[in-house]
């Protein structure tokens, strides 16, 4: 009998006396997402005829209303239904169904890469549930959330812990069990302890023989593949991934049917067949946009650079690269693990202190806290001050020129170089990946790698220069075992008396000359982990009298605002600066910078600003 079949015949015994109806919300919970979501429709209809509406019972059906919103997104706003339904649990003073309320909430943010709210709800619903209440089965359901969101997080331990506890609470919920194993094996499985993390897959596989769970089939099939995928054995890897990938079409899974087709895309590409990886990338983008699968959408843009990237089409590959770390900067910015170690703190005082010492202390630790990232934030500014050349050094190698410098936090991912070898001056404008705190940790490995390719290996030409940088920077984020994709855009000037020798990654030169602006594009990747490694080139200019340099990131031209919230836009800037031509250096920096400022208007700054102007 089909879990649906099983539904529908609790539900006739309520419609005939024998059941409550409560009763048959339990079970439909527990088996909710083992149906379609015409089926979950046929059974929500029944029960609207059923006449008992008393506010509890309505209150609970729009909670399974949020419910099947949660695990079908196309059935509804999950969002809606969910805080409506808190409103009437808290009314009817129904603790334990509130936190069942925030534990689907929780999911519903983690699916948008809300980490920080996701995991306020997790706290927040460990809290109201009681360990054997009616809402059990969501207390299991936040334990492996916590653990799954502090997995996204690489923190593996508390990971570890939060899937420790769903266990030992798991008892007889032999799916739940399987659930949770697999979600251990996954942590190995990022750990790199690839033994470990079969055994976990093998135990979970176990777990849910005979109990026609389709949700932790298809995830074991797929993480097995994963495993296959490490191993380099890609047959076996495909084979699997097919697996899940069936069972998971069949079952219109929504989102995990995106992490099926991302890793068929990033699998068929290592096996050189670039059409096939195409076609299941472009359909993971159109899920996760439709979707709004924020968690999903960096890891698609990802491999759809490479992909275009391999295949030649660099406009594409940029526009997606780009795509990518916008997306991965919104999951996984630091503010995130902030909020959630902070969270998590918060909820431990909670736990053993009463309720009116917990408030002082909470206070106290959320003083300390904010004091304590303030003196951090600060002294990372100081920092990042260092690397970053002074007013007098730049006046000295550069008496002609303005640096603008605006980080869109205290510190920022943009830097700007200078150094000056064997009357070789060299001076470049870089954007690392990121912003805030995690920016400008980026930027001091990359601001390194540049300061030791020129004085450990005394290289000035800008390909080598480049080159050689990202050798630094690829060999460094490996030795901290970070498999990311990080690293930065940057264009590279080489000033050796009246030639400009210059090079750039994603980033270009424009030199104003007599009323006109004369562009030379950059080499479209970066500098950082690419699956195909291009040298980059070097383009020469000979200089004319009065001619302007000018280098710059991407955070002037992307600003939002005007009159109607729009991009600044690179004509834009481009116009400005051919208006500026008869201004002193000076002048020209306070008129771009004030340009700046009255177009943002009342808009929050969206990213690091960094531009070079030099005049010949």
């Amino acid at each position: 009998m089909t879990p649906f079949e099983k539904l529908s015949n609790s539900l006739t015994e309520v419609e005939k006396g024998n059941t409550t109806l409560f009763e048959f919300y339990i079970m439909l919970w527990k088996n909710g997402v083992l149906l379609k979501a015409e089926n979950f429709n046929e059974l929500l209809t029944r029960v609207q005829k059923i006449s008992d509406k008393t506010a509890q019972l309505n209150c609970l059906y729009i909670f399974t209303e949020g419910y099947m919103c949660t695990f079908f997104p196309t059935e509804g706003n999950a969002f809606e239904k969910l805080t409506n339904a808190i409103e009437l649990f808290q009314q009817t003073k129904d603790n334990a169904g509130e936190g069942a309320a925030q534990c689907l909430l929780a999911i519903y943010f983690k699916n948008l890469g809300l980490l920080d709210k996701a995991q306020a709800n997790v706290e927040k619903a460990i809290l109201n549930i009681s360990e054997n209440g009616a809402y059990h089965y969501f207390l299991l359901i936040n334990y492996y959330q916590a653990g799954e969101i502090h997995h996204l997080l690489k923190d593996y331990e508390a990971a570890i812990d939060y899937f420790h506890k769903g266990i030992e609470l798991s008892d007889s919920n032999v799916p739940m069990k399987a659930r949770i194993m697999n979600g251990l094996g996954t942590i190995y499985l990022d750990k790199n302890e690839l033994d470990i993390a079969f055994e976990f897959f093998q135990k979970s596989l176990k777990h849910s023989e005979g109990i026609n769970n389709f949700l932790i089939e298809s995830k074991n099939y797929a993480d097995i593949s994963t495993y296959y995928f490490r191993k380099k054995d890609f047959e076996q890897s495909l084979q699997f991934q097919l697996k899940s990938l069936k069972i998971r079409e069949e079952k219109k899974l929504g989102i995990p049917l995106i992490g099926n087709y991302i890793e068929l895309a990033e699998l068929l590409l290592k096996q050189n067949n670039y059409t096939e990886a195409l076609i299941y990338a472009l359909l993971a983008e159109k899920f996760a946009t439709e979707m709004n699968a924020g968690i999903k959408l960096y890891q698609v843009h990802r491999i759809l650079s490479s992909i275009y990237e391999i295949m030649g089409n660099s406009a594409l590959a940029l526009r997606h690269f780009k795509s990518y770390h916008k997306f991965k900067n919104e999951v996984n910015k630091q503010e995130n693990t902030r909020k959630i170690k902070q969270i998590s703190i918060n909820h431990e005082i909670e736990t053993v202190q009463n309720e009116k010492k917990n408030l002082k202390l909470q206070n106290i630790e959320l003083k300390n806290a904010l004091e304590d990232i303030g003196a951090s934030v600060r002294y990372a500014k100081r920092i990042q001050e260092a690397i970053l050349p002074s007013v007098s050094k730049v006046k000295e190698y550069l008496p002609n020129a303005f640096v603008i410098y605006k980080p869109k936090d205290i510190v920022g991912g943009d830097f700007y170089w200078i150094e000056c070898v064997k009357n070789v001056i060299l001076f470049a404008a870089a954007d690392c990946t990121g912003h805030g705190v995690s920016g400008a940790m980026v930027s001091l490995v990359c601001s390194n790698a540049l300061n030791r390719s020129v004085k450990e290996y005394g290289i000035t030409d800008p390909a080598q220069l480049l080159n050689k940088t990202r050798e630094l920077i690829i060999e460094q984020f490996q030795k901290s075992g970070d498999d990311e994709n990080d690293g930065m855009d940057i264009s590279l000037c080489v000033l050796k008396n009246n030639t400009l020798l210059w090079g750039g990654a994603n980033n270009p030169l424009w030199v104003i000359r007599k009323g006109e602006l004369l562009e030379t594009k950059p080499d479209m990747q970066h500098i950082g982990k690419h699956v195909e490694l291009k040298s980059f080139n070097t383009k020469s200019i000979e200089l004319q009298q009065d001619d302007t340099i000018y280098i710059f990131t991407d955070g002037y031209a992307n600003q939002f605002g005007g009159e109607f919230g729009e991009k600044l836009q690179s004509s834009s800037m481009q116009i400005l600066l051919l208006s500026i031509q008869n201004e002193t250096m000076d002048k020209q920096k306070k008129i771009i910078e004030q340009t700046f400022t009255n177009w943002k208007g009342t808009f929050e700054q969206v990213d690091d600003v960094c531009i070079i102007g030099v005049k010949v």
